[in-house]
């Protein structure tokens, strides 16, 4: 991977998101087994844990509490494609951005387009294509997450018809992941999205975003590489210029970061040098 700032930046988002996913799963467990010990007591929390920050707020017997940690997995499943699918979104519209800013696509339309029309918008914009296989996972997702915030957490026609659009290698990897089988869920049918999908979105999103970052690689000119590099290292060492170094640490960080481009020395004294004529 080339990874820029942005993408850097990116990368640290996703990983915090997904250890916070996995935290918050990994607490409701450890809380309901901690409750076990107190199932068939009718005191309220409140009452046994005084302690605890916004206890009051949970204010139920531990045996009523447990019941619903028991069901964490459910509600953080479905939280979590759409925290996923937000970040990957954010990430597409400055992966746009970039190409934008190459002159490969007009500034309204990298701003405009839609979440579903951000990938063919930038693999027209690199002149290149990612393979289709997570891009209909992604699709099936967005419809999960639509009918989580839109049909009460139903199922509808919508969802039923790009779950039926996959291929049968989608549907392979998808079942590998989440352990379950997405062609079985029919329109009306109650979403119980879980662990697995949340491993999934955070999969298929990763997947995506690695794609994404060899579209940049191949579409953008070689130019504009450099000028992004020589702007994440002077960002990184914003005295290098007055210290006379400037050279050395924009190509460190151009192989540290950059180096599947391979960025020459004298292409980045060239950038350095027209940026002081300028």
């Amino acid at each position: 991977m080339v990874r820029f700032r942005v993408y850097r930046q990116h990368e640290a988002l996703r990983v915090e998101a997904s250890n916070a996913l996995m935290g918050l799963l990994a607490g409701a467990q450890l809380s309901n087994h901690l409750l076990q010990l107190n199932r068939g007591s009718q005191r309220l929390l409140p009452e046994v844990y005084p302690n605890v920050p916004h206890i009051r707020r949970f204010n139920l017997t531990a045996e009523a509490a447990s019941d619903i940690l028991a069901e964490a997995d459910v509600h953080l499943g479905a939280m979590s494609i759409a925290y996923a699918l937000a970040l990957h979104e954010d990430y597409m519209k400055t992966c746009l951005a970039m190409a934008a800013d190459a002159g490969l696509v007009t500034r309204r339309r990298a701003r405009e387009t839609t979440a579903a029309s951000q990938h063919d918008a930038l693999q027209t914009a690199c002149g290149s294509r990612v393979d289709p296989l997570p891009l209909e996972q992604l699709m099936v997702l967005r419809k999960m997450r639509n009918a989580v915030i839109h049909e009460g957490g139903r199922a509808d026609g919508g969802l039923v018809d790009a779950i039926t659009g996959l291929s049968t290698e989608a549907v392979a990897a998808w079942t590998k992941v989440a352990g379950r089988d997405p062609s079985t869920i029919k329109s009306g049918d109650a979403l119980r999205l879980g662990h697995g999908e949340m491993l999934l979105s955070l999969a298929v999103t990763k997947n995506i975003d690695r794609a994404c970052n060899v579209l940049l690689q191949d579409g953008l000119p070689r130019h504009v590489w450099v000028k992004i590099a020589v702007d994440d290292a002077l960002l990184e060492h914003p005295h290098a210029e007055q210290a006379g170094i400037a050279l050395r640490k924009c190509h460190g960080v151009a192989r540290h970061w950059y180096g599947p481009l391979g960025l020459s020395r004298p292409e980045i004294e060239d950038e350095l040098r027209r940026r002081r004529s300028d």
